[in-house]
């Protein structure tokens, strides 16, 4: 009788412990984490207010991640790395079904090291694999004209009767 209450209380301690870990076996409660504030550098959240403005019958995401808009389509891990830990600093999404349109990127004075313009190929080379366009901006104090242009370039107008024609 003291064995099956002796395993009993065994097997319920380590089904809590596992219940109180995560699935790889790591608690989350075991590490520090602090909010980022601000997550957006104030270049950005301005051209973010700008992107808002002039796209109005778009969806603008800040900081996305490309894994939650691309994907690979066979199993290769090297591929998958070439954007499973790269963001995008704006994502523009067709309003009704947030089908990813095109990605907007602010380059700024960092872009020109010769590391930073391997990763931009990277996104450019993976982005145009996946048909998602990419405009790049210098600078924060983009012209709502341009802005609009690049967003014609890429979204076809609607059609005569009203109907968006399908890309």
């Amino acid at each position: 009788m003291f064995v099956v209450l002796f395993l009993f209380v065994v097997f319920a301690a380590i089904l809590s412990a596992l219940k109180a870990k995560g699935a790889n076996g790591t608690s989350a409660k075991a590490f520090n984490f602090a909010r980022r504030a601000p997550f957006m550098r104030q270049d950005e959240i301005q051209l973010y207010d700008r992107l808002t403005v002039a796209l109005k019958d778009s969806h603008v995401f800040p900081q996305v991640a490309m894994s939650a808009f691309v994907q690979h389509k066979g199993k290769s891990q090297t591929a998958r790395n070439l954007f499973a830990q790269k963001y995008v600093d704006y994502l523009v999404c067709e309003r009704k079904t947030m089908r990813p349109l095109y990605v907007i990127e602010l380059d700024g004075a960092s872009h020109g090291s010769a590391r930073a313009q391997k990763r931009d190929g990277q996104k450019n080379d993976v982005l145009a694999s996946a048909g998602i366009p990419i405009k790049r901006y210098t600078s924060k104090d983009v012209e709502l004209t341009t802005i609009l242009s690049d967003y014609a370039s890429v979204v076809p107008p609607a059609l005569p009767g009203g109907s968006a024609r399908v890309i």
